[in-house]
């Protein structure tokens, strides 16, 4: 395969990493815009994801530039800006702020929406095709099947994150319409660990349940307890691996390029929520724990129960329900031979078993934020640590898959 010049914006973040591994098994050539000032560090940082992805041989292939979405023509100046666009074939952009956290409202807007204005001006009126990656989630909180055609359908939304998403969308649309750009929308569910391993560059917003998990799996209780979370146990969850979602991104590409379309990189059969906290339940019985998914309570809450529904208080819009996302461009451009992998029981245990073999940080040295670090800590002074602590540590889910539950009197 000839070589072809892709520019990828986002490249160290959850998804571009394996967006950028992907493009070098396929021969392009990538080059991946990048805010660090130092250069040695910016490489240093791509080598990190490289090597999570299995592409650190490739480490030569990629040029560098140093730039940012945030600037005007992404921070190149007019000289450098003119030779990049003169060069590419294609651009990705993955950069974003996925943060559900109102504290962080202002990056959101400056990155996912202020980010994309400069990319279309920056590709405005020329013939190098754009793949925008939005988010399923644009679908807000409206309820029935969410379609790929469609953007705006007066839904309001649960927070900033989706809110600035589909301003975004908005903006790419707008342009194609205006014939500025040629383009095409990507729209992954919830990103997790590959399908190997668990891989995952860092543990957000699907791993704080998991992470609640772990944290209790190491606590063994004297006696049962109860957990009830706030949720509906009927609510889907779809759950996408980061690797699959970068594979169907450039499939899609490669087959019907900047088609002007909309793409849901989505799972045809979410995983149930019920369903994993089953597997949940499967790593806490040796601890004499048992979650329960509860829609509301009978009974007053425990401290403990107050404390873990404030940890997760950020997704509480995704425990009630979400809407089914249509497939058809998607099932369209990849064909029947590109299915969708199985997010069962063993998937779980990869991704938690890979978060806990890196200590729950992030190829960065980066950890969960000092707000969920303090949860996690206060989690576990309701756990007195007894002597068979450590026989539990390590017990996969999987390998009791077939163990009877206790239930909890």
């Amino acid at each position: 395969m000839s070589q072809r010049s892709v520019l990828i914006t986002g490249a160290t973040g959850i998804m571009g990493g394996w967006v950028l591994g992907e493009a070098l098994r396929l021969g392009y050539a990538p080059i991946a815009l990048m805010r660090d000032a130092d250069l040695g560090r910016a490489r240093e940082r791509l080598s990190s994801v490289l090597r999570l992805v299995g592409c650190d041989r490739f480490l030569d292939d990629v040029r560098i530039v140093q730039g940012d979405t945030q600037a005007l023509n992404l921070g190149l100046g007019g000289r450098r800006g003119r030779e990049l666009k003169a060069s590419l074939e294609a651009m990705v952009h993955c950069a974003a702020c996925t943060s559900f956290d109102p504290r962080l409202d202002k990056e959101l807007w400056e990155t996912n929406v202020g980010g994309v204005k400069n990319v279309i001006e920056f590709l405005s009126g020329t013939d190098v095709p754009l793949y925008h990656v939005s988010t399923a989630y644009v679908a807000g909180d409206r309820t029935g099947c969410a379609y790929e055609t469609e953007t705006d359908c007066g839904q309001q939304f649960n927070n900033t994150y989706e809110r600035t998403k589909h301003e975004s969308e908005l903006l790419v649309r707008e342009a194609i319409a205006q014939g500025r750009i040629q383009a095409a929308i990507f729209r992954p569910a919830i990103i997790v660990g590959a399908t190997e391993e668990g891989r995952i560059s860092q543990f957000l917003n699907f791993y704080s349940f998991l992470r609640l998990v772990d944290v209790i799996s190491a606590h063994p209780s004297a006696e049962w307890r109860r957990i009830r979370i706030l949720a509906s146990p009927d609510a889907t969850k779809n759950l996408v691996p980061v690797d699959w979602t970068a594979q169907a991104l450039w499939a899609i590409a490669e087959n019907e390029g900047p088609s002007g379309q909309t793409y849901h990189l989505t799972s045809p059969n979410p995983s149930v929520l019920q369903d994993v906290v089953e597997w949940a339940n499967a790593w806490l019985e040796p601890c004499r724990v048992r979650v329960e998914l509860v829609e509301q309570y009978e009974e007053r809450a425990s401290a403990l129960e107050r404390l873990i529904n404030a940890s997760l208080r950020y997704y509480r819009p995704y425990t009630r329900g979400e809407t089914l996302f249509d497939r058809t461009n998607t099932d369209r451009a990849l064909g029947d031979s590109f299915s969708f992998p199985s997010m069962d029981h063993a998937h779980l245990d990869r991704m938690l078993q890979f978060a806990r073999q890196q200590s729950w940080q992030g190829i960065f040295g980066c950890r969960p934020d000092g707000e969920e670090s303090s949860y996690a800590d206060r989690i576990t002074r309701f756990f007195p640590r007894l002597p068979e602590a450590s026989a539990v540590q390590g017990r996969s889910a999987s390998a009791r898959s077939e163990d009877r539950l206790v239930a909890v009197k």
